[in-house]
């Protein structure tokens, strides 16, 4: 009888551990697909989509198809982001609610793959692939496609993927694929059935020409591959002509003989002065036929205004040696030229020349990256831009390194006067002319030399190198884990104008001070070999680092005459006395409307300043190392901000890398002991519940 009893207890036991689990397993797939039922708990909210892009999948008109063509066979590095990029493109079906949907394919076949070719245009890449057992190489997959109506939005493995190297090992890691998918499906929509709408509002004149083969030059090319240029070039002019019959009177097509100015085989398409083109196919011996209308209107595109956002930059040219010039040396590149092809990966950039005085109407943003002594031309320049709804971003220093003091171990900042005080004073915001330090900082890597060739590096305490740990607050910064700033200045908020808005963005410690500087001399930063100090006020208090200004600007040269109208009258005066003088006929002629003419007030618009410039510099980037990643995302999120039209845009901090800070030795046995205490405490609890278990079951 205690036997059976015993056994019925253990059934019972059993019984309900399946209950609980078949009641959990219930419970799990009713709730799969309900997304209120996910929380996230990662710091930076991993596994979640940003407010911004879950607005844009709310507000898609119809639906959009995601093509995912990953070789499952693939190589080693890169098979880790296969779940990570499922796992996001089911979060994006899930919040579309319908509009969005997925397909993840693994071509194989060769019907498959020139199948994948013709639609798409999607060639498979060949990579090495190792095994156990063999080594070999073979063509993978790599690529999402993103689809909405007739655009086509593609990305492959370079667009996906960095490929760094680091103690020569190939490092590859992910790119932040919320900002990719949510900015490709966004081009897909807003691309959409655009191209029409532009060429019909369009008042100027579109040129398109195609370079033909030479006829002495024909010959020389097999039958079989004259019938397919023959097929490539007639489907080219399908395509042209329904521009050219839609929009007869802007779309003009022409066709020419090839020479060595125009090369045979390309199709170049001018609009104004800017100019554009592509090639027909690549060789020859593969014609290539199916890309012919993407190509085409990628080009158009390209050419009309409208359709990328166009970027102008300001940056100091690098100064010039007499000695390197006389010996036919170039001189050395802008420290801010690998930033330049950073932006280009995201942006048209243009680099904008302000002498003339004329606002760079062209770009879309306008950033100056340290701009030094800057006339009133100049500022003219910029204040029209604003006056006419531009967006700027100013990256001001109050001083810069020293080339000559670095050729002597020493660190020495030169005072730098960008010419934009008054003008931001104007707005109600200075800067001043000292450089900030700060207890919350970063290290500074201090090569020291133990042994001739024989080189350590060194990370020791650095006053002027200046750590933001989890700035918030506003859209440019919430998604950065920090931020650093090398040598950077303070801002001074004033009484600003009415109708302007002054956001502080970034702001130090309250154990922050200023380090005067002097305007001549500048100031020694050389660091300390032990990481000691220097001395440092008593009071101290927190400065703004960064500020957005947004609303309506009131022109600096409300009251003021216009530079470029005091310029043509000086000329127009100086024309009329000489033809007084000369007595010409052109005295009697009147002279020309001067230029010049200005605008007081501005439309809806935004302004940012940081009074930094080093930390997205090229030194920034061999100082910062890993952090740079993080300086190059203030700086897009500042681009993308100003381009708005409102605070939504992906700020999603996905992709960044997550610096840890090292664990004092008083917390790592505090956890230690703790995870002690907890562990014994639970099997205590354990042993507890068995123990009265089995006397329950004795008795």
């Amino acid at each position: 009888m205690a036997v059976t009893k015993q056994l019925k207890d253990k059934l019972n036991i059993w019984l309900f551990v399946l209950l609980v689990g078949a009641n959990l397993i219930a419970f799990n797939a009713l709730l799969v697909n309900w997304r209120g039922a996910r929380v996230d708990l990662t710091q930076y909210k991993e596994h979640s989509l940003s407010p911004y892009t879950k607005k844009v999948l709310a507000e898609l008109p119809d639906r959009v198809e995601i093509s995912a063509f990953f070789s499952s066979n693939t190589h080693r590095l890169l098979k880790p982001f296969l779940p990570k990029i499922r796992d996001i493109l089911e979060d994006y079906v899930a919040e579309s609610n319908g509009h969005v949907g997925v397909n993840f394919t693994s071509p194989t076949s060769d019907k498959a793959i020139a199948a994948i070719f013709e639609e798409y245009g999607i060639k498979p890449m060949p990579v090495p692939l190792e095994s156990k057992y063999k080594q070999e190489v073979k063509s993978i997959y790599f690529d999402l496609v993103i689809k909405y109506g007739d655009q086509q939005i593609k990305y492959g493995l370079q667009e996906l993927v960095d490929l760094e190297e680091d103690k020569g090992q190939m490092v590859v890691k992910l790119k932040n694929m919320e900002t990719i998918l949510t900015k490709g499906i966004k081009k897909a929509v807003s691309s959409f059935s655009t191209l029409d709408s532009v060429l019909a509002n369009l008042s100027g004149n579109i040129e398109i020409t195609y370079a033909k083969v030479p006829k002495e030059f024909a010959k020389r090319f097999p039958a079989e591959t004259l019938k397919e240029v023959a097929e490539a070039e007639k489907k080219l002019k399908a395509e042209i002509g329904k521009y050219t019959k839609k929009f007869s009177k802007i779309v003009k097509f022409k066709e020419i003989e090839g020479s060595e100015e125009h090369e045979p085989f390309v199709i170049t398409i001018s609009y104004g002065r800017k100019v554009v083109g592509f090639r027909l196919f690549f060789d020859a011996t593969q014609v290539s036929k199916s890309n012919v209308a993407e190509n085409l209107e990628a080009a158009l595109k390209r050419v009309l205004p409208g359709f990328t956002k166009t970027v102008g930059i300001v940056m100091p040219e690098p100064p010039m040696d007499p000695m390197a010039m006389r010996m036919g040396r170039r001189p050395p590149p802008s420290e801010f030229a690998k930033l330049q092809g950073l932006l280009s990966q995201t942006f048209e950039v243009r680099k904008v020349d302000l002498s003339s005085g004329e606002p760079p109407v062209d770009v879309e943003t306008l950033v100056l990256f340290r701009p030094e002594n800057l006339d009133d031309r100049a500022l003219f320049a910029i204040d029209q831009y604003i006056m006419l709804g531009g967006r700027v971003a100013m990256f001001l220093d109050p001083g810069k390194l020293n080339l000559q003091s670095l050729g002597m171990n020493k660190l020495k900042l030169d005072y730098v006067k960008s010419g934009l005080e008054e003008m931001i004073s104007y707005w109600g915001v200075g800067i001043e002319d000292k450089i900030l330090c700060d207890e919350k900082t970063l290290p500074y890597p201090l090569p020291r030399e133990i042994q001739p060739g024989l080189v350590v590096v060194d990370e020791i305490p650095y006053e002027y190198f200046i750590r933001f740990e989890n700035p918030r607050g506003h859209a440019v910064v919430d998604s950065l884990p920090e931020l650093g700033l090398l040598w950077p200045g303070a801002l001074v908020l004033r009484k600003t104008q009415k109708a302007l808005k002054v956001t502080p963005i970034l702001t130090s410690s309250s154990k922050a001070w200023l380090r005067p500087m002097d305007l001549k001399a500048g100031l020694d930063v050389t660091p300390h070999p032990k990481g000691k100090q220097t001395s440092a006020p008593v009071a101290r208090t927190s400065y703004p680092v960064a500020v957005a200004i947004t609303g309506k600007f009131t022109s600096f040269f409300k009251d003021k005459a216009s530079p470029l109208k005091k310029d043509a009258a000086a000329k127009d005066d100086a024309k009329k006395a000489k033809a007084d003088a000369t007595k010409t006929k052109d005295a009697k002629k009147p002279s020309k409307k001067p230029r010049g003419d200005k605008l007081d007030v501005s439309t809806d618009t935004r302004v940012l300043i940081v009074a930094d410039a080093d930390f997205v510099s090229e030194v920034g980037g061999n100082i910062l190392g890993q952090r740079y990643n993080f300086a190059i995302k203030f700086l897009l999120n500042a681009i993308e901000w100003l381009q708005a039209n409102d605070e939504d845009f992906v700020t999603s901090p996905k992709g960044l890398p997550r610096p840890l800070e090292e664990m004092s030795e008083g917390k790592k046995s505090s956890i230690q002991h703790m995870t002690w205490i907890v562990s014994i405490a639970i099997l205590f609890l354990l042993y507890l519940g068995l123990y009265f278990m089995r006397r329950r079951m004795a008795s």
